[in-house]
Parts: structure tokens; C-alpha cells; sequence
């Protein structure tokens, strides 16, 4: 299997490094945006490959941050899954991934584990 793409929305300046270096270091390759303009502005022309859309945006609900990556998936006439690093939530929910949609996931993490565990299988179904 060739290296899987993620195509990786994150705004927050503090975690988006640590973020992209360890999906690298699990043998991903990583498109980088850095807020939903930017993401629209690299789909908008059709040429970026991905297997999945990993989306964290600061200040919105879990479902905003669905939306916006519906819309960055149709922009781009990307049909991969999509999960959502959610920021703030119960107790409950820790540790959780939360299928939202055929292919809409929303992950509250409980560790870096969960999410590379997710992530490894969706893109094992996908790629």
C-alpha cells in the first residue's frame, strides 16, 4: 500500500506542528491548511489528493467544524472520510469516536493513540 495523504485543517499555531510531525513519523504525508480559507483555497483547483480529512478548528461546535468540512470536500470533489478533532466536551465522551455519517466521524480524544488507531483504519479501508 503506498503512502496515504491526509489532508490536515488545524488552526491552532501551538498544536499544528507537534500535530503534523507525528502523523508524519506514522508514515503519513501530510497537506497542511491552516483554517477553512485556506483548506478552500488548495481544493478549489481539483489537484489535491487525499485519503482523509482530519479537521481541528478552534472556537466551533464539533457539527460547525462537519460542515465546514463538507464544504471543503465538495469544493475540492473529495470523497474520503472525515474526522473531527472535537475540543470541548464531557467526561463521557472521552476516549470516544463518535460516527456522525457514512464516512463523518468525530473524535474525542482521550489520547494521540485513539486518534492514530482511527485514523490507520479508515485510511486501510480507503487507500
Amino acid at each position: 500500500m503506498s503512502e496515504a495523504t491526509i489532508f490536515l485543517v488545524e488552526e491552532d499555531n501551538d498544536g499544528r506542528p507537534a500535530l503534523r510531525e507525528n502523523l508524519k513519523n506514522n508514515g503519513y504525508s501530510v497537506t497542511l491548511a491552516i483554517d477553512e480559507e485556506d483548506a478552500l483555497d488548495r481544493v478549489k483547483n481539483g489537484y489535491l489528493q487525499a485519503n482523509l480529512v482530519l479537521i481541528n478548528l478552534l472556537r466551533k461546535s464539533p457539527e460547525q467544524i462537519l460542515d465546514i468540512a463538507r464544504r471543503i470536500c465538495r469544493a475540492g470533489s473529495l470523497d474520503v472520510p472525515i474526522v473531527v478533532i472535537a475540543q470541548r466536551y464531557g467526561e463521557e465522551l472521552e476516549g470516544t469516536n463518535l460516527k456522525t455519517g457514512e464516512k463523518e466521524y468525530i473524535a474525542y480524544l482521550e489520547d494521540g493513540e485513539q486518534l492514530l488507531s482511527l485514523l490507520s483504519r479508515l485510511v486501510r479501508k480507503t487507500a
